[in-house]
């Protein structure tokens, strides 16, 4: 009968126990996600067990040392040797191999660092998923997000996260006081301690509304750093150039709408709507007339899906909407 593969299982794999037919299991265990998240906290857990070793590199060189200072060498025992052409071949190729593989062993860290050092959780087009992160805290992902968060010591020597897309944070406080930090692909660090607050990090901009708590803007304007303290009901937004503006939120609500499939607009243009189509949808919005994607949408719509959004705005604006797979027309009647 198989042993199935749990912690003393995977810890015999790590200690080099296990047979060719073993790790083949292993390997096949490794295919699905959940278990590979499994495998490296297994790997951390262990490694903090069996500390590797450490060569004494000091006491390797002072016994060379030593040695040279008993056996000085003779010039005269040293016999030159010329390089045939087949010599200089040989050792031309070796150094091409051996320098091949480095360039490959290379790459393949770099493009592995990544998945080695963070976790990554994201959402694809029309998709929202929550994340209780290993301190505690939750976030809620939007549409087109990507979270990464660091594999090892979260919560204890860390609590810097990277954010692409948006994202809803409950952040759980620590009784160190630890700082939450999420940083976005534009430069801008928020730093909070205990709160509730919502990041928007796409390619047109930063925004950051602050539900409750305080959080801590850094961020750079031309060659100036510059911080930002913000209060509860406020709503900072930070444009292409790091200009940032401060608003007061209007409505403030206990959790962003998108998480409940909810499209709650505030005198919001036809134009900003197709950026949130195209940025939650993966859809190419065409406006046929300047005047259209001026208009303003108001209230709260609920949709499942981009068609039925698409469906409501035409009747709010009674505007034609062609769409051929990704590619809508917005047209006016």
């Amino acid at each position: 009968m198989e042993s199935e593969i749990d912690k003393d299982f995977i810890f015999s794999h790590f200690a080099r126990k296990t047979s060719p037919l073993q790790r083949e299991r292993i390997a096949q265990w490794l295919r699905h996600t959940a278990n590979e998240e499994t495998y490296y906290e297994w790997l951390e857990e262990w490694e903090n067990k069996h500390p590797q070793y450490v060569a004494q590199t000091e006491v390797a060189y002072q016994r060379y040392a030593d040695f040279l200072v008993r056996n000085p060498a003779d010039e005269s025992d040293i016999e030159s040797v010329p390089l045939t052409s087949n010599w200089r071949k040989w050792f031309s190729r070796s150094w091409l191999m051996a320098a091949s593989v480095l360039f490959l062993l290379g790459i393949c860290a770099f493009l592995g660092r990544n998945q080695l050092l963070y976790r990554t959780y994201e959402t694809a087009y029309g998709e929202t998923r929550s994340v209780q992160l290993p301190d505690g805290s939750r976030v809620s992902l939007n549409a087109n997000s990507r979270l990464r968060v660091p594999r090892w010591g979260f919560g204890n020597s860390t609590r810097e996260v990277k954010l692409r897309g948006e994202a809803n944070f409950d952040v759980r406080h620590t009784a160190s006081h630890q700082k939450f930090v999420v940083k976005t692909q534009k430069g801008l660090h928020v730093i909070v301690l205990g709160t509730d607050f919502t990041v928007f990090s796409r390619e047109r901009g930063v925004r950051v509304a602050l539900n409750k708590g305080r959080v801590r803007l850094q961020y750079q304007e031309g060659a100036t750093h510059r911080q930002l303290l913000m209060k509860p009901g406020q709503l900072a937004t930070l444009d292409r150039q790091n200009h940032i503006a401060l608003n007061t939120i209007k409505r403030p609500e206990r959790r962003p709408s998108w998480s409940e499939k909810r499209f709650v607009f505030d005198e919001t243009p036809l134009r900003e709507v197709a950026y949130m189509l195209e940025e939650s949808y993966g859809l190419q919005v065409e406006i046929n007339d300047p005047e259209l994607a001026q208009r303003v949408l108001v209230g709260s719509l609920r949709a499942e899906n981009a068609d039925q959004l698409l469906q409501s705005i035409s009747q709010l604006l009674n505007v034609n909407v062609i769409r051929q797979e990704n590619r809508v027309q917005l047209i006016s009647h």
